[in-house]
């Protein structure tokens, strides 16, 4: 019985494996040439490092961060809703507070002290109390304004970004659940977390869109509403991926975007078009061209590249405990994320940063509060 290839790319053979019916022994085949062409890595010039400029974004960070925020929130249009009851804390201000406070990464308590300093630049009207601030973490209705500011933060960078990258990453929590281990039949505990899905411009590292959701189920369906968000506002060129989102749907959808897709294919996969040529045609490129094919794939690696950026930076860890107040601080990691690619992107290449301007082409963004 045939079990299987055992493939050794660096000298160009395989070895087909197999197993005796009757006294279940293993033997190997001859060497075996492979058809595909071997990938060889070509190193490419480090592109070098303007360190004076590197500086003056590091020294000026904070500050501009605060600005960039500040705008940010007064591009809201906020429609108040008659309720019963206290008044709600102003939408503009809780937007600035949840931004600096997963920026910062302190307590809320200690944060107080951040948020007088904003205050004495006329950034807020007043510092919140540190409870107010917590409650305002789980609230629904600040999920869809983190994620319109999201996309609205990567809107100076349009014209820079044409080729972009696609993956997942989790984020842990202090939570435990239960896990049962189907192999030895064992329940266990293991630590949550929850996964971001993320489409990044592979030049800058600008998150253009995002999804949030819990750790089980497949990557592969969130391919598309990443790839559509990002159009809306971007011109797409390549779109790469890892195995995980290789379907006809996704490669069919970044086409009629007029974009190519660089996903590789499992090795159980046929090429048949089943009425999609895209699929029939990366195919016969990803086996006749393997070397030009991976070259673009490898693009891909930057997205691994943000989600270091994102968890160095600002924390691999969640601290809030319900699911809408954890996906609320990964929202705003993303955000601040998107903020400082601005920063270093405005001192390295003399980008203009104009968000007002941005966010009346991309159009007002309506609250309901």
């Amino acid at each position: 019985m045939k079990r299987g290839r055992g493939i050794n790319r660096v000298h160009g053979f395989y070895r087909q494996r197999y197993r005796c019916r009757d006294c279940s022994a293993y033997f190997v085949s001859e060497k075996i040439p492979l058809s595909e062409e071997a990938f060889e890595y070509i190193s490419k010039p480090m592109p070098s490092q303007d360190w004076s400029a590197y500086a003056k974004a590091q020294n000026s960070e904070k500050l501009m961060v605060m600005g960039l925020l500040s705008e940010l929130s007064d591009v809201l249009q906020v429609d108040e809703i008659k309720r019963v009851g206290r008044p709600r804390a102003d939408l503009h201000e809780m937007i600035f507070c949840i931004a600096m406070k997963t920026y910062t990464k302190l307590s809320s308590r200690r944060l107080i002290s951040d948020l007088e300093i904003a205050k004495k630049l006329e950034y807020l009207k007043q510092a919140p109390h540190f409870t107010t601030i917590m409650k305002y973490y789980g609230e629904e209705e600040i999920t869809p304004v983190l994620e319109e500011l999201i996309k609205l933060a990567s809107m100076p960078l349009k014209q820079i970004e044409t080729d972009f990258a696609v993956d997942s990453s989790g984020f842990s929590t202090s939570q435990f659940g239960r896990w049962f281990d189907h192999k030895w039949g064992k329940e266990s505990e293991r630590r949550l977390f929850y996964k971001s899905h993320i489409m990044v411009g592979v030049k800058t590292n600008v998150i253009t869109s995002v999804e949030v959701t819990k750790s089980f189920g497949s990557d592969c369906p969130h391919f598309i509403p990443l790839v559509k968000a990002t159009a809306r506002n971007f011109t797409i060129r390549e779109v790469s991926g890892d195995k995980a989102y290789s379907s006809r749907d996704n490669l069919e959808a970044v086409n009629k975007l007029g974009g190519t897709p660089y996903i590789p294919f499992k090795s159980h996969t046929r090429g048949n078009s089943e009425g999609l040529m895209i699929w029939h045609k990366m195919f016969k490129h990803f086996n006749e061209h393997k070397q030009d094919f991976l070259e673009h794939y490898h693009k891909r690696s930057n997205v691994e590249s943000t989600f270091n950026m994102i968890k160095q930076k600002l924390g691999g860890n969640l601290m809030t405990k319900t699911f809408v107040a954890q996906k609320n601080e990964i929202l705003a990691k993303v955000l601040i994320h998107n903020l400082l690619v601005l920063v270093q992107e405005y001192f390295e290449q003399g980008l203009e940063i104009d968000l007002p301007t941005e966010a009346q082409k991309a159009g007002v963004i309506n609250i309901m509060w």
